[in-house]
């Protein structure tokens, strides 16, 4: 490696690494106003969402969720978790996290419902006129996290998500999975970079949701 190239990754190196990078952030999702319903279509009630994501504290991949500390047991932190900072030789550092009183489970039933109206369903929510008479849908979050990778010029941020979607429609029989991956390549990766790679990966679950529900069966009309 030349003397220029060294420099070079000693300055990305650097500029990975922020003031807050050892600390837990907090990071909102607050979203703008979801897609309307449409006029017509079958009603779809989204009843649960399970978190099964699996955290450690020192995982071998930094695609496997993590802490910095032994709060893997605490839902109140780990519902909430999304990523983990790291410095500019991979080195595991601070915990970033969604803003008090949003979840990954909020945040990626959010992305779903759009998924569902951009394919033709209405999506009722509790204490809406027909929410009883709704086709019940459950959702698993098996994968739902976003990691840095180190490199010599630039660094990468990535996401990947894995949903599972259940209830009693054709296009959930059986099950249908969700995957997504993104990734962005940065000279530093900043506060705000979470927000946007965690924003993608919620966009490609939506996208994704709808054409797999037009694919397998497309809209019913009530």
């Amino acid at each position: 490696m030349t003397r220029h190239l060294r420099a070079i990754a000693a300055v990305a190196m650097l500029l990975t690494v922020s003031a807050c990078a050892t600390s837990r952030s907090e990071i909102s999702m607050a979203q703008p106003a979801r897609l309307a319903n449409p006029d017509t279509g079958t009603a779809v009630a989204i009843v649960r969402v399970d978190d099964l994501r699996h955290f450690q504290i020192s995982p071998p991949e930094p695609s496997t969720p993590s802490l910095t500390d032994d709060k893997i047991g605490d839902t109140a932190i780990t519902s909430r978790a999304i990523a983990r900072k790291r410095n500019g030789y991979g080195m595991a550092l601070g915990d970033v996290l969604l803003a008090k009183g949003e979840t990954v489970a909020d945040i990626v039933q959010l992305a779903v419902a759009d998924g569902f109206r951009k394919a033709g369903y209405r999506v009722i929510s509790a204490g809406e006129p027909g929410y009883d008479k709704a086709v019940p849908v459950t959702l698993r979050v098996g994968e739902f996290w976003s990691w840095f990778t180190p490199g010599l010029i630039q660094v990468t941020i990535a996401n990947r998500a894995d949903i599972t979607l259940n209830g009693a429609l054709p296009a959930l029989t059986p099950d249908l999975i969700i995957h997504s991956e993104v990734n962005d390549q940065m000279m530093a990766v900043y506060e705000s970079d979470w927000q946007k790679i965690t924003a993608r990966a919620l966009d490609q679950v939506s996208d994704k949701v709808a054409e797999a529900l037009k694919q397998k069966s497309g809209p019913r009309i009530s």
